[in-house]
């Protein structure tokens, strides 16, 4: 039964927050410690702070031990499905699409989108201020800062909240009405759905990392009577968010002795799973604003089956695509790249059209994102990024691309590794045509 939270003070400085902000599938990774690692030295090449890293890993000392696996931001993994090398890069950006400054040094890492694409949220403790999110105004005007309030994990959508109450406790809220209902998540890897349901992760304990124990737990946190429902366990995975009201997306192995992992979709209902594709290394796993498609990379997986895919949540058809990098999704039909291109001064924005394959130049960033942390506006229209120079976030308006006539993507394919033959090798595309001249 929905019962209303407690009223004791929000508790600070949580694992579960710095998880939700950059623990997400593009923008945290599991790393190895290696002889002559230290806390310090790792926080360090990351842009982190030591208490950051401890609050995203749920460390309390500052030891680490060789073999130990950490979460840590990081860009994507190389693969060998990358553009043909010397493609040029674009012209340079023009002065009305140059960045905006929206914070202060030092502030801030996992930014995320307002509902209405004018401010920025940030989890922040400013120089005499409180731990809590802050709103930062994205054209960079004053206040630098605003007090929005206490940590918690808010719905893309504006409508939801889940503010930390302890280790296994958490209150969730409907912003709309101030309804208040007690959960038994912490929060970390939470997901709100738009019609309000919350989805969370727990994690059991095994020597390998790649087998950990994966149980997802759904609730409807403001509906009479409602009681958590226990979902499948998988092995070696995550919960990516939900396709629609009653559909999960996720990662994973159905057994600990299948040998690839797998994007999955999970009815709740009938608590059903079907396999989307497999592959030894997943990352960048995001859905579509509509739930109709999902994007991920293979990467460190058998000669063919490397590369950037997107595959069809309805069908399970699987389309390689002609540049391998960072993705996020613009709209339900475009998706926005960050091409992996070694050796570049610079990194340059991509936009590529999901159903003719035309993919065009957007512009070229001033520098480089640090930690593969930038997020696109929900109206499409901007992107905020936090500059890896010089570690303040920086927000840009996007030009109108025109796709110019190139080859389409290849016909989909079957799921790579989920049948026998195997896949076709997917190729890497066409060279991208250098950015239009600046006005």
């Amino acid at each position: 039964m929905a019962a209303r939270g407690p009223d004791d003070a929000p508790v600070r400085g949580l694992p579960w927050l710095l998880t939700a902000l950059l623990g997400g599938s593009a923008l945290a990774a599991p790393y190895t410690v290696k002889k002559g690692d230290t806390l310090y030295r790792l926080a360090r090449s990351v842009g982190l702070t030591v208490a950051q890293l401890q609050a995203l890993n749920g460390l309390t000392g500052v030891d680490v031990k060789i073999g130990q696996v950490l979460e840590l931001p990081g860009p994507p993994v190389p693969s060998p499905a990358t553009l043909p090398p010397g493609t040029p890069l674009p012209a340079p950006v023009p002065s009305d699409r140059a960045a905006v400054q929206v914070s202060r040094p030092g502030c801030c890492v996992g930014a995320r989108w307002t509902p209405d694409s004018a401010q920025l949220s940030v989890l922040d403790q400013p120089p005499g201020g409180a731990v809590g999110l802050y709103r930062l105004p994205a054209d960079g005007s004053a206040p630098a800062g605003m007090y929005d309030r206490a940590p918690a994990l808010v719905s893309p959508d504006g409508a939801y909240a889940l503010e930390p109450r302890g280790p296994s406790a958490a209150v969730a809220q409907r912003l709309t009405d101030g309804a208040r209902a007690l959960v038994p998540t912490s929060g970390g890897g939470a997901v709100w759905s738009p019609q309000g349901r919350l989805a969370w992760p727990t994690f059991g304990t095994t020597s390998r990392s790649d087998w950990v124990p994966l149980t997802v737990f759904v609730t409807s946190p403001f509906s009479a009577g409602a009681m958590p429902v226990r979902l499948p366990t998988l092995y070696g995975g995550r919960l990516i968010g939900w396709l629609d009201a009653t559909t999960l997306l996720l990662t994973g192995r159905l057994t600990r002795s299948e040998a690839r992992r797998a994007v999955l979709k999970l009815d709740v209902p009938s608590q059903t799973m079907q396999v989307l594709a497999r592959g030894s290394f997943l990352s960048g796993v995001q859905p579509s604003p509509d739930g109709r498609r999902v994007v991920y990379r293979v990467t460190l997986d058998t000669p063919g089956h490397n590369g950037m895919f997107m595959v069809d949540t309805g069908t399970a058809a699987v389309t390689p695509l002609p540049v391998f990098g960072s993705a996020r999704w613009q709209d339900a039909g475009h998706l926005l790249l960050i091409p992996f291109e070694p050796g570049q001064p610079r990194q340059r924005l991509v936009q590529l059209d999901v159903e003719s394959g035309g993919v065009a130049p957007l512009l070229a960033f001033q520098d480089k994102v640090a930690h593969d942390d930038w997020q696109v506006a929900p109206d499409g229209r901007r992107v905020v990024y936090l500059s890896q120079t010089a570690r303040t976030l920086h927000v840009l308006t996007l030009p109108v691309p025109e796709i110019p006539a190139l080859p389409a993507v290849p016909k989909s394919i079957p799921p790579p590794l989920q049948a026998s033959p195997p896949s076709p090798t997917p190729s890497p595309g066409p060279a991208l045509p250098p950015a239009p001249a600046p006005p």
